[in-house]
């Protein structure tokens, strides 16, 4: 029936002139690594910024004959869209979200749903998608849930007696108006940077609802985003309707040579005001303003970020990447002063190691990320950089240092991961007063001025070393049987634990949910 499983071609691309136009502008660690190759092909692009609209519409750009066999239903399985139709005027295609995994420690997963593209003419795409999940976490990550209610970067949750019940809706669209400007609305993530983690903009915490849009003249190209964002704490009328909060955030990136590239990035965070759900400031509605004169102006108490992001590609195989974040500066404090509570900022390096010709779509990666205690936070949540109890840059918030090394290797449908991180930080010592760790607690509450490190509070440590081997069953979804084993080992102030956990399923790997904090 099937005359042979291991005889795979690799998966090529359609065309070259999608590489140069979208590549690497969707949102998933899984299919950059496991086709790093083809991806790596003429790689001149200007794809710092990631938006999850372009996710979805990856998978049509595989080759759908790459497992041979004589069987309607065996190649429908294994290399065809499990509904599609398409004419000469619009394509619709559709299928499955799944993940029904179970591992040790009461911890399965039963999520299920459907995602939806479109595409009208050579111009516009459009995507939807719905699932429910009905699962059950285990030791850190089932703590983190049950004190914030929020299944990392899905959704609110209900609690049952024997898991967590929660549903996910996201959809968008993008027109493309010229080979120089483009639209997206959408209710998503986005993500800014070319590495693992983003202490610029990540796609970490919930999806919300964003309007982008995309200018690319030449050399250079200038994107601007508003989204809306929802401030766990403050629950207005006491009805349960959260407040909500604003951002707006500009990037504009230069391709310098083939090889190297720069960008410089601005955020501003707003609420609404303490009688209102939502308050739009036009003043930050212009995408062709810079913010920090305009708040300044205002005398404005929110939250400004100012960043910088830039990757070498120092060779075929070697890439560097980098980013740097002051979310408050003074130099005469930075210089003298260097413990000084306000000195906010942050700062990320790391190397990608791939392209080889005897191994192809093998990835090595290692990164460093450090955060200043304070980072991110304000006077009130309602202007911190967070959305929904989740932080909008890196997933542990502030005041720690991370290591980072990860491995990737597929041969055919094979697929092989080791992901090791380490963080090195502070926790926070009680409720009421503030460490630097938790973005959601008021700088106000701070024990004193200077005496700032990285570490302050409870001194933490963990280490997590997560590995999996997959099979791909179907490119078109990515749909993969998973076999894993993690290990997390915690050192909070002398005390330490260790969690393990195996873990076996049929998972859809669509988007990136980040556990590993």
């Amino acid at each position: 029936m099937i005359r042979s499983l291991l005889s795979i071609k690799l998966i090529v691309l359609v065309s070259l002139p999608f590489f140069l136009s979208a590549q690497h502008q969707f949102i998933n660690n899984d299919i950059t690594w496991m086709f790093d190759q083809e991806f790596s092909k003429s790689d001149t692009s200007l794809n710092s910024v990631k938006s999850s609209i372009y996710n979805h519409f990856i998978f049509s750009k595989f080759n759908e004959n790459d497992l041979k066999t004589n069987s309607k239903f065996f190649n429908w399985g294994f290399n065809k869209n499990f509904i599609s139709y398409e004419n000469s005027d619009y394509k619709l295609i559709i299928n499955p979200i799944l993940d029904l995994s179970i591992g040790g420690k009461e911890y399965f997963s039963s999520k299920r749903g459907a995602f939806l593209t479109g595409e009208i003419g050579e111009k516009f795409k459009w995507y939807s998608l719905y699932y429910e999940n009905f699962r059950n976490f285990t030791g850190e990550v089932k703590r983190e849930v049950i004190r914030t209610g929020i299944a990392p970067g899905e959704s609110g949750v209900k609690f049952g007696d024997k898991g967590i019940d929660y549903s996910v809706a996201n959809g968008g669209m993008e027109y493309t108006f010229n080979k120089f400007f483009s639209v997206s609305i959408g209710h998503g993530k986005n993500f800014i940077g070319n590495g693992y983690r983003s202490l610029l903009l990540s796609d970490a915490a919930n999806s919300y609802p964003f309007v982008k849009t995309d200018i690319t003249i030449g050399r250079v190209k200038y994107t601007s985003i508003i989204a809306e964002f929802t401030d766990y704490k403050n629950d207005l009328l006491s009805d349960g309707l959260k407040r909500k909060k604003n951002g707006s955030f500009h990037f504009l990136e230069f391709l310098i040579t083939k090889n190297i590239r720069f960008g410089l990035f601005e955020s501003v965070i707003w609420a609404g005001d303490s009688t209102s759900r939502s308050t739009f400031d036009i003043n930050y509605l212009n995408p062709f303003v810079v913010f920090r004169p305009i708040e300044f102006n205002l005398g404005s108490p929110d939250n400004m970020l100012l960043g910088v992001n830039a990757s070498w590609d120092i060779t075929k195989s070697v890439k560097f990447y980098g980013q740097g974040i002051i979310d408050e500066f003074h130099s005469k404090n930075l210089i003298s002063n260097p413990t000084w509570w306000g000195n906010k900022y942050g700062y990320q390096f790391g190397f990608k190691i791939h392209d080889f010709k005897k191994a192809p779509n093998l990835v090595f990666i290692l990164e460093y990320n450090s955060v200043r205690p304070f980072t991110y936070s304000q006077k009130e949540s309602a202007t911190n950089y967070g959305h929904n109890y989740e932080a909008l840059a890196h997933p542990y918030g502030a005041n720690f240092r991370e290591y980072l090394g990860i491995v990737n290797y597929r041969y055919k449908r094979w697929n092989f991961n080791l992901k090791v991180n380490v963080i090195d930080g502070g926790s926070e010592s009680n409720d009421s007063i503030s460490s630097g760790s938790d973005i959601f607690k008021s700088y106000l509450d701070r024990e004193r001025n200077f005496g700032y490190k990285i570490g302050y509070g409870d001194k933490y440590v963990q280490t997590i070393v997560d590995t999996k081997l997959s099979y791909i069953l179907n490119y078109n979804y990515l749909l993969n049987l998973q076999f894993g084993f993690q290990n997390r080992s915690q050192n909070l102030s002398g005390l330490i634990s260790t969690e393990r956990l195996f873990y076996f399923g049929l998972k859809t790997s669509l988007f990136n949910l980040y556990y590993d904090y």
